[in-house]
């Protein structure tokens, strides 16, 4: 054998076994890192804080190598949702607020630096309810004791407008950025002072609609600043009412159903508050007043309220003009007078009247099934108040307990 060439065979002899070698000295392929069980939160815990600290075993690797772990975590019994990854602790401190009354799963992936991955096993978790304890913002608010007025959230404010004080019905309108300090921002808007009308946002503006002022309304009116109002107009082709509700959904102020003299079923629409179609002028439910209306699931929905007598039926629909019912007699007592808003993803009844003043709370995630948050808030029972969301807690705002109320309340 020429020398040359028995220089060739020795090298390929000997480098044969290094290439055969998948990284691994003993020649076998990458390990993933070794199983690992999850510590906290613990599995099927309850009554869990909505930014909960995590924590998990160490997954050691076979091979040695360096080992980060990815966070999953969300409402799907197989979680596939990323919160956190290449994170290089066995803890992790949620920072992002979850849901209340919502139960989650969660699992970790451990991950070693050639992309092997070991899932652990999946934990689940319900998170705690409302927080009912020393939840009284302000007792007694600048702006005077009154119920059947509105509250709206705009450019970052809460806001008040109008109602019925002692001494009559109110066209002053006030705001806060943070429940306790109000300010006025007109004490006689130029929109006849009123009770049980309708206020929403759209369109970068403050609405009232309607209400009553010793006579039924059908005005509508718009603000850039809660200071300046403009009208729209003064009678929209819808008749003169109160007890109505108005919400906002596809792009399009709604108005629905109330008491114009006698109970209404009838939904209106406009894209501008002065222009105004009629949707149906006899929904599938009872005409009504003093109901609540809110959008929520790409639905609008219809609650409870009087048609003579107390309805706790909900309705839904997704052009107002086919409804359906979700439930013909919702968990909570049939009442009108009120409050609706949606908060964490769920619709929610608060308080009313079913015959006597209630100040219960209760949530639905569809419409039809209904839990009791609390039976029992920290307010006084009471009607005619308002709720808005607002920096991630519900509010309640006023109303009538006996007599008229301005204390200021806040959940999360």
């Amino acid at each position: 054998m020429k020398p040359f060439v028995k220089l060739i065979y020795v090298f390929l002899t000997l480098s044969i076994p290094l290439l055969s070698c998948s990284g691994d000295d003993d020649g076998r392929a990458n390990q993933p890192p070794e199983d690992f069980s999850l510590i906290s939160v613990s599995d099927e815990a309850l009554e869990v804080g909505l930014l909960p600290a995590f924590s998990w075993e160490n997954a050691a690797d076979p091979e040695g190598e360096q080992v980060t772990y990815t966070l999953l975590l969300d409402t799907q019994e197989n979680p596939q949702t990323i919160v956190s990854e290449n994170i290089g602790d066995t803890s992790f401190n949620l920072v992002d607020r979850l849901l209340v009354l919502t139960q989650y799963y969660w699992r970790v992936e451990a991950v070693d630096s050639n992309g092997n991955r070991t899932s652990s096993n999946t934990f689940s978790f319900t998170t705690r309810n409302l927080d009912f304890s020393d939840n009284l913002i302000v007792e007694n608010a600048a702006f005077t004791p009154r119920e059947d007025h509105t509250s709206v959230v705009f450019d970052n404010k809460i806001w008040v407008i109008g109602g019925r004080d002692h001494g009559g019905f109110k066209n002053d309108v006030w705001f806060s950025t943070d429940g306790i300090n109000w300010s006025l921002a007109t004490n006689e808007a130029p929109f006849a002072a009123r009770e049980d009308h309708a206020a929403i946002v759209y369109d970068n503006k403050i609405w009232v609609i309607g209400g009553y002022d010793g006579n039924p309304k059908n005005d509508v009116w718009f603000s850039e600043d809660g200071v300046n109002w403009s009208l729209a107009t003064n009678a929209a082709p819808f008749t003169a009412r109160l007890g109505h509700s108005a919400i906002v959904y596809d792009d399009k102020i709604w108005v629905i159903a109330g008491f114009d003299g006698s109970l209404k079923n009838d939904v209106w629409f406009s894209e501008d508050g002065v222009n105004w179609s009629l949707a149906t002028t006899a929904a599938s439910f009872a005409a009504r007043g003093s109901h609540s209306a809110i959008v929520y699931d790409n639905y609008m929905w219809v609650i409870g309220g009087s048609d003579e007598s107390l309805k706790n039926d909900v309705w839904f629909s997704v052009d107002g003009v086919n409804w359906s019912l979700a439930t013909n007699a919702a968990a909570f007592a049939a009442r009108f007078r009120h409050s609706t808003i949606v908060y964490d993803n769920k619709i929610w009844v608060i308080g009313g009247n079913d015959g006597e003043l209630k100040n219960d709370m209760w949530f639905s995630t569809d419409g039809a099934n209904w839990s009791l948050a609390t039976n029992a808030a920290p307010f006084a029972a009471r009607d005619l108040h308002s709720t808005i969301v607002y920096d991630d807690k519900i509010w309640v705002i006023a109303g009538y307990n006996g007599a008229s109320t301005n204390d200021v309340w806040a959940f999360d």
